[in-house]
């Protein structure tokens, strides 16, 4: 006993060192989002391939028809292009699950400690923090173990900026679109990087926000706490493979419900009112001039600033349901617009291709930047919103925090798209 509590405590001296420590975790992080995209590449194509001959069956044997449209254009599109995510999700899970049973998160709070307090913060808010990245509603519930309720409120107000497994298909999807796949000395995967950036981003921006609040506010010293640090042990993969379960099962209960729900509405949506005959439009023309389209196009003026035109409109309206909604409105919206005789590409590949009306590509890097750090802080959870009403007793704290999201959202991506216009960097 007394050997393994020496060598436990070698350990700590590593694992807690301020610096080696912090050059530990950022390895472990590094290692992590590079694994979400290269080993669920593979498992991500089988799925997509499932959904595709799935497509294919009422593709070769309905004749033309609006029932046809909706079941292949529609719910095995949209729901297919959200579920191929998947794999990535079931990864996240898996190594927060690890590194949560092992007892590494609790060293991470101690380590952390001394950073955090710089911005008004406690070591004791790094795990519901980071749990954050997981699913928003546990971390909501986990800021309990928090004593003081001023601290506590205001790591429930941080939370939602931590990106939660809902945004990681949002995620990959604009990166794997827009961002080329390159390996750097061997094993890092350029796609890889940007998303741990993106999660960074959401992170550090959490402390900026606290560092103001305790500017702003005033607030008093903070309350000292006492870190127990479990001991190492080695993860019960009964209790992994049940949150790794529990995790796919959410998701995909919510594809199959909300998610299904949703592009079916926007299948409607896409696809009335019929064109006049006479017209003689293209697809493309067809839905732009569709309820969707017109709902798109009402809104455009708002969000073209931020170089989003009237389909990225749509979607965002959408993800105000589900965020990963998103993806099945794009899937939705362009397998409509390519019609029965067009050669069917992936959803990466038609965003590619998409123009504006003046020809140039609609989905530049500057636009995909800007949408990612959009979804970044923006609130669209609601299940997110009722925990936090239930734990704060009042519906003043979810309001606040969906006015102050949605306008950090809109104007850190108004910046970033404008600026990037400014210095040349052409949207």
């Amino acid at each position: 006993m007394e050997s393994e509590k020496s060598m436990s405590e070698k350990v700590d001296r590593v694992i807690t060192h301020p610096v080696l420590g912090s050059i530990i975790f950022l390895v472990l992080l590094t290692f992590i989002f590079n694994a979400i995209f290269s080993w669920a590449q593979y498992p991500m194509g089988l799925i997509e391939d499932l959904f595709s001959q799935l497509g294919n069956f009422p593709t070769n044997t309905l004749p033309p028809s609006k029932i046809k449209g909706l079941l292949v254009d529609g719910m095995i599109g949209g729901v297919g292009n959200i579920v191929v995510f998947l794999p990535q999700i079931i990864l996240l899970v898996f190594f927060i699950s690890i590194l949560e049973d092992s007892g590494y998160m609790s060293r991470m709070s101690f380590m952390m400690d001394g950073l955090m307090r710089r911005f008004g913060l406690s070591g004791k808010s790094v795990l519901p923090l980071l749990s954050g990245f997981a699913c928003a509603i546990p971390a909501v519930m986990a800021a309990r173990t928090i004593e003081r309720w001023r601290d506590r409120l205001l790591i429930i107000m941080l939370i939602p900026l931590m990106s939660c497994s809902a945004r990681l298909p949002v995620y990959t999807l604009v990166i794997s679109a827009l961002i080329p796949q390159k390996t750097f000395w061997g094993f890092l995967e350029l796609q890889g990087m940007i998303l741990l950036g993106v999660y960074f981003l959401g992170f550090f921006t959490a402390l900026i926000v606290a560092m103001v609040v305790k500017f702003v506010a005033g607030t008093s010293r903070l309350a000292q706490y006492l870190f127990e640090l479990p001991p190492y042990r080695f993860p019960i993969f009964r209790s992994v493979g049940w949150r790794v379960y529990d995790a796919g099962k959410k998701f995909l209960l919510n594809a199959g419900s909300i998610i299904l729900a949703m592009t079916v509405i926007l299948w409607f949506l896409a696809s009335y009112p019929d064109p006049d005959p006479g017209e003689n439009l293209s697809s493309k023309d067809a839905v732009s001039q569709s309820y969707a389209g017109q709902l798109g196009h009402l809104i455009e003026p708002v969000i073209s600033p931020l170089g989003f035109d009237w389909k990225i409109g749509v979607g965002l309206i959408s993800s105000f349901a589900a965020r990963e909604v998103i993806i099945s409105t794009f899937s939705t919206i362009y397998n409509i617009e390519a019609g029965d005789e067009a050669p069917v590409v992936s959803l990466a590949q038609a965003m590619k291709n998409d123009r504006r009306p003046d020809g140039r590509p609609l989905f530049t890097p500057l636009v995909a930047l800007s949408l990612l750090i959009f979804f970044v802080y923006a609130a669209q959870c609601m299940s997110t919103f009722a925990i936090i009403r239930r734990e704060t007793q009042s519906w003043r704290w979810p309001l606040i925090m969906i006015l102050y999201l949605n306008l950090l959202a809109y104007f850190a991506s108004l910046i970033v798209y404008q600026g990037g216009k400014l210095i040349g960097f052409e949207g």
